[in-house]
């Protein structure tokens, strides 16, 4: 009972779990009039318990972390790296920089040789690949977490904080995605801080004296490296800043 099909088409159930994710149910279709269960209940008049099915969350990514009991800040932030999440830690900004972005790319991708344009180093590694559901509950089943700010924390280093709830669910541990992330919410922050960036907008830009001191210390952009003349410290302008036409031209592209 999808917007798309209404009804009218008769799918496998993997298709109609798609569709219904996708393109959401019927918004009237409260009750499964078209299966029969209406005249059945009308012409027994028995009483029926209605049984549904968690099959899949959508948070923003904190809220992801809170739900699935795996860490989503500090330096292993990735719940697929985990362990192997790659991690610039920055002495000026004081921020977690996470880096090594390529390797989730394909060993022939360009990008992975683009030194220059990334960290200055060519990227040769490969992506830690995802746990399945069967793993993720082996390494959650067992964690005693006693809740309170008072009580003693686990010396144990583990990015798995906790047990989470729904695995009380009998079929939650074989569910291939549990757990998704609102796009929306990523397309929104990215956007804002890479446009406030770009444009040099007040209280929107994530460039500063900090963030171009870090990448001295990172040995890369030197064309952005700040410049100390005398007493006053100079910051090289980005190259879409240099005119006042190309800055026009871009918003003019980014509001289409």
């Amino acid at each position: 009972p999808c917007v798309r099909c209404l009804n009218l088409l008769r799918q496998e159930v993997g298709k109609i779990r798609d569709h219904l994710f996708i393109f959401g149910i019927v918004k009237s279709y409260t009750i499964w009039t078209w299966h029969g269960e209406i005249l059945e209940i009308q012409q027994r008049e028995e009483k029926f318990t209605l049984r549904a099915m968690l099959f899949c969350i959508i948070n923003d990514f904190l809220a992801y972390g809170v739900l699935s009991g795996c860490s989503v800040k500090g330096h292993y932030a990735s719940p697929i790296c985990e362990e192997n999440t790659s991690y610039t830690q920055l002495k000026h900004g004081q921020k977690t920089a996470y880096t090594k972005h390529c390797k989730f790319l394909v060993r022939s991708h360009p990008y992975r040789r683009l030194k220059k344009t990334f960290n200055g180093c060519q990227e040769d590694e490969i992506a830690s690949t995802p746990r399945n559901d069967e793993q993720v509950y082996e390494r959650v089943k067992n964690i005693n977490i006693v809740f309170g700010k008072m009580q003693k924390k686990s010396t144990e280093k583990n990015i798995w904080k906790k047990r989470s709830i729904f695995f009380n669910l009998p079929y939650w541990c074989k569910l291939d995605v549990r757990l998704c992330i609102n796009l929306m919410h990523v397309e929104k922050n990215v956007c804002d801080s890479v446009i406030g960036t770009l444009l040099n907008i007040k209280g929107k830009t994530k460039d500063g004296v900090k963030a171009r001191q870090d990448l001295v210390d990172m040995g890369i952009r030197s064309e952005l490296h700040p410049q100390d003349i005398g007493k006053r410290t100079y910051l090289p302008s980005l190259v879409i800043l240099y005119q006042k036409k190309k800055r026009k031209a871009f918003v003019s592209g980014y509001a289409v």
